[in-house]
């Protein structure tokens, strides 16, 4: 996954402090001030994060917010908004999820935009697991030299399985993978 996260402001300086934080941050981050520039940089570049500020132009990010829920459903939007206007987006049919308001606190932000991208990297690791498990379903890989003449590298693990493992109708990996998803507690 692409850590790269799209940011829109009206105010440049505010835009601006948001923007230099991703890059210091080491995220591929791009700044616009036009909402069309936005959308463009999304189409082109498919980032994982929008960050959008709604002061000084709420209405237009609105309806492009609505428009964006229904082109781009699987972009995490994070909001910024002034205080009194959050029960709005309610109306406008916008998540209220995710919202950041008055007065922004940039530090704040950026702890909780670096926890986000590093739980959606995960989700999109799962991928990568659900390929493993199908690997691991069509053939093991060969045995290493160790397992072959019955020597230990150490003995680092607990051998007794978690209790999730011996449930007989689901296989182990199935189980691991409902477990890394979060599904089974």
């Amino acid at each position: 996954m692409d850590d790269r996260v799209v940011t829109f402001s009206p105010d440049s300086i505010r835009g601006n402090i948001i923007h230099k934080s991703l890059i210091w941050h080491g995220f591929k981050s791009e700044c616009f001030t036009k909402l069309y520039e936005t959308e463009a940089s999304i189409i082109r570049s498919k980032p994982t994060l929008l960050i959008v500020d709604t002061v000084d132009c709420f209405t237009k990010a609105m309806l492009f917010l609505k428009t964006l829920a229904q082109n781009q459903p699987d972009l995490r939007v994070v909001k910024m908004i002034e205080s009194h206007k959050i029960p709005d987006l309610d109306r406008h049919g916008i998540s209220n999820r995710d919202c950041y308001p008055e007065p922004f606190e940039p530090e704040v932000l950026m702890e909780d935009v670096i926890l986000l991208m590093e739980r959606l990297k995960n989700l999109d690791q799962a991928s990568t697991v659900e390929e493993a498990l199908v690997e691991i379903k069509t053939g093991l890989p060969e045995q290493k030299e160790s397992e072959k003449t019955g020597a230990t590298d150490e003995n680092m693990f607990d051998h007794s399985l978690p209790p999730f493992f011996r449930e007989p109708e689901k296989t182990w990996f199935e189980k691991l993978f409902l477990r890394i998803k979060g599904i089974l507690d």
